[in-house]
This record gives structure tokens, C-alpha cells and sequence, in this order.
């Protein structure tokens, strides 16, 4: 049975206040601004390519152009935004944060079509800065008011409902988190989220990731399946060596990953690009990974490097508790 709203805001504010609670460590890097539910009943946490918060209100941008792709990338029907708002007197400051009595909250809006809740708690903060959270409390906002609540609603109206189950495939490809800093999630058409070819007799989920740069022909793709157990895996790979191999690529020796691992390297479009990739299994798990650019750009050591981030994600997820829904 599909889990209810009440269960998804419960889920959705205790994991907001445990991304709070990382405030406090100096090493947290990811911290997921929105949570989402699928058509599947899967549930995903998902952070701000940084590349955005480089620009003055880049966060904005990321909401408007790319949150609605997200929802129908991961076939989303539920959503919960979180963010932190100052409260203070307008009439005297036009900006909130110097009011010397003003309130910080930690704000999520938890929305699904045709129903919307606001819920804030207050963040103190110590002498020394660091912040603590206190109690969720429903905030009643007028639903018909406010250009974040509309974003959202036209982002969950908009969606196309089931395109291919990405969980946890998703939760095992490289994140904005994992590239290099000027590349940033390529959210066009098709360009991330499942892949169209394998049906659901033969997979269980999948998930393809592409980044790049605002230069043309810099990418990187990171896939993965996750195949039904009795799926032949082993002859979809030798599969997928030979078609490598009739191609032109070279195959190179580097450090094993998973069960089996296997890298080439070679040209595209009559070597005005070079290509690495690598493609490796754990169980019933295929990962893929591919560097685009123009030669020299790429070497060997960032494949191997990235594939390393990308294969602890793997081993993270596999060793993770089995999430129920509820």
C-alpha cells in the first residue's frame, strides 16, 4: 500500500533536522535542500550542485530551471522543500538578518498536487555561532500566496508521472558533489535519469547521471543498473567488451573495483575527442563510467578516481539497512 502524506512529512522533517544537525560538522559537504517521494514509493534526499551557490541568488535559478526536471527525472508525486527565512521587523530593515531581534527558521514545505503545509522551527544559535533546532510547528500560510509555493505546485502538476524506477540506482551514481567544480548536472532531455532501453522484466532500477562544463564536449556520465537476480550479466558484459573492442578502444590495466572491472580508452568523432571509460559489477549491480573531452584533457587518474567515488556509493548503499517505506 502506498504510504500516506502524514508519513512522507514525518520522514521528510526528521531528515531535515538531521541535515541541521550537520551544521555542526565542518567536514558536511552535501546537504540535501529538497526530499522528494516517487511514483514508486521510493524516497530521495537531493543537495544544490554547488556550481549554483557560487551566484548571487543561484539557488533561486537551481528551484526555477531545474527542480521541475528533477520531479520528472525521478518520477516524483510529493516534495518537501527546506530552507532557512529570517523573521524580524520589515518596515525598519530591508534586510531581516540585521534586525538585532530577528528569528531564524529552518522552513519546509511539504506539498503533493492540490495540498500544501508549511513547517518551521526555530534555529538558535550559542555564542560561538553554532546552531541548534528547535520544535516543528505547522505554520498557516495562505496556499494561494507565494512564488515558492506556486513553483513547486506547477513543478508537481507538470509531472509525467512513472518514466522507470531510479531507486537506488540513483543513490549509486557520482553526485554534483563528486566532479570537478565547474561541472555541473546536465538536466536536458534525457540527458540524467532512467535509462529508456532495459525494461522492467530485466531491471530493477537505473540510473544515468551526466555533467558537464559551459565548454562544449567536456562530460562526464556516470550510469548505473541495478538487474533482477536471474538476469544473465556476465553476457551482457562480454557483450558490451566486444562492441567497446569493434569500436577502437584499447583496454588498460588499473585498480580492480567490484567483481569484475574493465577500462578502454579511444577516440570519438575522428579523434577530435578522446573517450575513458570504465564498467564494473557487484552482484546483480552493472556501473558505468565515461569521460568525454578533447585529448589530454582526461587521464587515466581521474577515471580511476572518480570510479573509486562512485563505487563507494555503491558499496555504501549495499551495506545500507533495507529501507521501508514507512
Amino acid at each position: 500500500m502506498p504510504t500516506s502524506f502524514d508519513a512522507f512529512r514525518e520522514w521528510a522533517l526528521a531528515a531535515s533536522s538531521r541535515a541541521a544537525r550537520r551544521w555542526e560538522d565542518p567536514h558536511a559537504d552535501e546537504m540535501p535542500i529538497l526530499y522528494g517521494q516517487d511514483c514508486y514509493d521510493d524516497r530521495h534526499e537531493i543537495p544544490v550542485p554547488p556550481i549554483y551557490l557560487r551566484h548571487r541568488r543561484g539557488h533561486i535559478g537551481w528551484l526555477t530551471q531545474q527542480v521541475p526536471v528533477e520531479v520528472a527525472n525521478r518520477s516524483l508525486y510529493r516534495l518537501c522543500l527546506r530552507i532557512s527565512v529570517w523573521t524580524g521587523d520589515a518596515d525598519k530593515y530591508n534586510d531581516l538578518s540585521a534586525d538585532p531581534v530577528r528569528t531564524e527558521l529552518l522552513l519546509n514545505i511539504v506539498a503533493e498536487h492540490g495540498r500544501r503545509e508549511v513547517w518551521q522551527a526555530p534555529i538558535h544559535r550559542d555564542k560561538s555561532g553554532v546552531p541548534t533546532l528547535g520544535s516543528w510547528e505547522e505554520y498557516d500560510a495562505d496556499p494561494s500566496q507565494g512564488p515558492l509555493l506556486h513553483l513547486i505546485d506547477d513543478a508537481l502538476r507538470h509531472s509525467k508521472g512513472k518514466r522507470g524506477r531510479t531507486m537506488p540506482a540513483a543513490n549509486m551514481v557520482l553526485g554534483p558533489y563528486d566532479v570537478p567544480t565547474d561541472f555541473f548536472p546536465d538536466y536536458r532531455v534525457y540527458a540524467s535519469g532512467p535509462i529508456d532501453w532495459v525494461g522492467e522484466d530485466r531491471v530493477v532500477s537505473s540510473y544515468k547521471a551526466a555533467f558537464r562544463t559551459e565548454q562544449p564536449d567536456h562530460v562526464i556520465v556516470s550510469v548505473c543498473y541495478v538487474f533482477t537476480p536471474g538476469y544473465g550479466l556476465d553476457d551482457h558484459i562480454h557483450g558490451a567488451l566486444g562492441a567497446l573492442s569493434r569500436m577502437g578502444n584499447r583496454e588498460f590495466d588499473g585498480p580492480r573495483m567490484g567483481e569484475r572491472s574493465h577500462r578502454f580508452d579511444g577516440p570519438l568523432d575522428n579523434g577530435r575527442l578522446h573517450k575513458y571509460q570504465v564498467l564494473w559489477s557487484q552482484g546483480n549491480v552493472l556501473c558505468e563510467l565515461g569521460l568525454v573531452g578533447p585529448p589530454g584533457y582526461f587521464k587515466a587518474h581521474k577515471l580511476n578516481s572518480l570510479a573509486a567515488t562512485q563505487h563507494a556509493r555503491l558499496d555504501s548503499e549495499l551495506r545500507a539497512p533495507l529501507a521501508t517505506p514507512d
